[in-house]
């Protein structure tokens, strides 16, 4: 952090200590799942800038989605989900951008510290909101395509958004709970149950969140695998949430190992705490780039519009029309082919 902060040495970890800065900006620093200081050695200044610049650079892709799907592309399903995924996204690399830019200038005090404590809570929030849009996404998008006529029949129109709503919610409720234990409780007060808290969050997140992500995506992947054989087309949506969710999953990793290690065998992790927040920050800001590199043509030589090519990865197997048993073409262009053009 500033640097003037010292760290001292403990049998079994290391705790920071700034002049004039309370232990709560401390609390539960690692990936915002822990409240132990088990940091081995203080971050490299340098590291602060990285997070500044990775976040600014998700903040602007992500900055052009919620653009895109909220004002100049036309409403699906899916996109209502990518737009608040974006959003949650969008809200972690900001709090997180706060959070470096506050580390870099080295600002100390009580407004930095409460500036700090809602950066947290914050970040927790839109962390868990995003994470938990990633189920609801895999698990619509495998009923659409393995059920399509039932699916499309049956779904309500406002499904999406319901959806969404209740997660935000969810995440706002359990964020709520976990900050006052954590947060706004005195460190000696909380004790034991804002431990509890962060193990029941690391519970929520990789034994319950994760399957239900991974499941439908296999699904998904063995359903692609018999489309083949009919020779029929794999929408590109189905590739750009396969890449989301491998995406989170491997970035995630780290912050596994990390809650895995540490609550259940009490072993600090071999690795220090920002690089469980380099990755959280890397898969935040690289669900644009997969939208991108998926929605792309390779035939078009020239630079298509951002627009055209979100709308051609998000849009590409998602309309009603799969339930009439035909395949739905590539997203309409806005330059159709010339009739002579036509086989």
């Amino acid at each position: 952090m500033a640097g003037n902060c010292s760290w001292e040495a403990h049998p079994t970890t290391r705790n920071k200590m700034c002049p004039g800065l309370s232990e709560a900006p401390e609390l539960y620093s690692r990936g915002f799942l822990t409240i132990e200081q088990i940091a081995t050695m203080p971050p490299p200044a340098v590291m602060n800038y990285i997070f500044l610049l990775l976040c600014l650079c998700g903040l602007a892709g992500n900055g052009l989605v919620l653009w895109f799907f909220g004002f100049s592309i036309k409403r699906t399903p899916f996109s209502i989900y990518f737009l608040h995924l974006a959003g949650a996204d969008g809200a972690y690399l900001f709090s997180k951008a706060v959070f470096s830019l506050l580390n870099t200038g080295g600002f100390l005090g009580t407004f930095a510290d409460y500036v700090r404590s809602v950066c947290r809570v914050v970040g927790l929030c839109s962390f868990f909101a995003g994470v938990s849009l990633l189920p609801a996404i895999s698990t619509e998008r495998c009923a659409s395509a393995i059920f399509p006529a039932w699916y499309w029949r049956q779904r309500p129109k406002r499904l999406s958004a319901l959806v969404c709503a209740l997660l935000w919610l969810l995440a706002l409720l359990i964020t709520c709970v976990h900050s006052y234990f954590c947060v706004f409780l005195d460190r000696e007060a909380s004790g034991a149950s804002c431990k509890h808290m962060d193990i029941a969050l690391g519970i929520i997140l990789f034994l319950f969140l994760c399957p239900l992500m991974v499941l439908p995506c296999l699904a998904l992947i063995l359903h692609v695998e018999c489309r083949v054989r009919r020779r029929q087309r794999s929408a590109k949506l189905n590739h750009v949430i396969l890449a989301v969710v491998s995406v989170f999953l491997v970035s995630s990793i780290y912050l596994g190992i990390d809650w895995f290690l540490f609550w259940v065998f009490q072993i600090p992790a071999p690795f220090p705490e920002y690089v469980t927040d380099l990755c959280i920050c890397v898969n935040s800001g690289a669900k644009p780039v997969v939208y991108f590199l998926a929605g792309r043509d390779k035939s078009q030589r020239l630079w298509e519009p951002l627009r055209v090519v979100f709308q051609r990865a998000l849009r590409d197997g998602a309309e009603p029309g799969e339930g009439t048993g035909t395949t739905p073409n590539t997203v309409t262009m806005e330059m159709q082919r010339p009739p002579g053009n036509a086989s």
